[in-house]
C-alpha cells in the first residue's frame, strides 16, 4: 500500500498529500512554508551565481591566469627533473628544490615557459647564487645539446604577447604532461 504522506521541503514534517501544495517538483505545507523556504534558499542561489561569475572571470583575467600557468609549468618541471642532479652544481636536489630559469623569465618573456630554459635547481643555487653558479650553461649544453641552447639564446628578449586563451591552453598542456609523467 502506498504511503499518502509527503514531506514538506521547508519544515520537513510529513503530512497527507491532499493537504500539501505541490509546486516545482516539491511539496510544502502551505504558502507560508513555501515563502519561508524561498527566503532561506535565496542566499545559496546568489552564492552559486557569484561563484560561477568568479570562475568565468578567472578564466579570462590575465592576473589570475599568469600564476596558474606558472604553477602548472613549475610543477611539471619539478616532477620531470626530480631524479636528476642540480643543473648548476651537479649535486643531488634534496627535498627542497626549484624550477629555475637559465635565461631569467622577467627579461625574456618569449621563453618564460620554454621547457629547455627551465630545469630543477637546488633552492640554495637558485636563491643565493642568482640561479647560476657558473656551470648552468655548460651543464645545459651537455643535457639538451648545443642546438637547443643556441635556439634559446636567439630567442632572448622580446615582449609577452600571450592572450588569456593562450595561457589557458599552455596551462592545460603542462597539466596533461604532468599527468602522463605520473601515469594517471
Amino acid at each position: 500500500m502506498a504511503n499518502k504522506n509527503k514531506r514538506c521541503r521547508n519544515c520537513k514534517e510529513y503530512k497527507l498529500t491532499e493537504s500539501m501544495k505541490h509546486v516545482f517538483g516539491a511539496y510544502y505545507c502551505d504558502i507560508e512554508c513555501m515563502k519561508d523556504y524561498g527566503v532561506k534558499s535565496a542566499p545559496k542561489v546568489k552564492a552559486k551565481k557569484h561563484a560561477e561569475q568568479k570562475r568565468k572571470f578567472q578564466l579570462t583575467d590575465r592576473k589570475a591566469r599568469r600564476p596558474a600557468l606558472k604553477k602548472s609549468c613549475h610543477d611539471y618541471i619539478r616532477y620531470r627533473d626530480k631524479d636528476l642532479l642540480c643543473i648548476c652544481c651537479n649535486e643531488p636536489l634534496g627535498d627542497n628544490y626549484h624550477a629555475g630559469h637559465w635565461l631569467e623569465s622577467g627579461n625574456n618573456p618569449k621563453i618564460r615557459y620554454d621547457e629547455d630554459n627551465i630545469h630543477a635547481q637546488r633552492a640554495y643555487c637558485n636563491t643565493y647564487k642568482g640561479g647560476d653558479s657558473g656551470d648552468y650553461e655548460k651543464n645545459l649544453r651537455i643535457r639538451i645539446g648545443d642546438e637547443r641552447v643556441d635556439r634559446l639564446l636567439s630567442m632572448k628578449g622580446g615582449t609577452d604577447k600571450m592572450t588569456t586563451d593562450d595561457m589557458l591552453k599552455l596551462e592545460t598542456e603542462f597539466k596533461q604532461k604532468l599527468k602522463s609523467l605520473k601515469g594517471e
